[in-house]
């Protein structure tokens, strides 16, 4: 039998040199295209990141523009007049001041819908077939329809 398997003839085409040869280009080749894969995948990622920190330099620089400009606002005289008027309740020279009674204030505002008026408004500006839809959804979720 090892004779057998010695003496074989696709064994020995398998060993001969000119495939060795291929089998060596073959095996350099992938880790040529194994390693350029890798290369390819690691820019991918450092692009990625450098485009990230980039965009986080961007928005920081806007952020301290921004800073900068409600800070010369903190500087300017109209920002100290409406200071002092509110924390100081100071006025101008000729100004009257008059202290009004939280009561009487709000009796002047209207109420602020809540949370149940605002959706039956929504519900009543919203077309028929939203609210069917919407209904059927409430009902599927085991959900109270009103």
């Amino acid at each position: 039998m090892f004779r057998k398997i010695k003496n074989n003839e696709t064994l020995k085409e398998l060993l001969s040199t000119k495939n060795l040869g291929l089998y060596l280009f073959l095996i350099v080749s992938l880790s040529v295209a194994w390693s350029t894969a890798r290369i390819i995948q690691k820019n991918y990622d450092l692009q990625k990141q450098i485009t990230t920190l980039s965009q986080e330099v961007s928005l920081q620089e806007q952020i301290n523009q921004n800073q900068k400009l409600k800070n010369q606002y903190f500087e300017t005289d109209a920002y100290l007049e409406l200071a002092a008027r509110k924390y100081f309740l100071k006025g101008l020279p000729g100004e009257r001041l008059y202290a009004v009674p939280k009561e009487v204030a709000m009796s002047k505002i209207k109420p602020m819908p809540t949370q149940e008026q605002k959706q039956s408004n929504d519900l009543k500006n919203t077309p028929f077939f939203i609210q069917n839809w919407q209904n059927w959804f409430k009902f599927l979720q085991g959900q109270q329809l009103k």
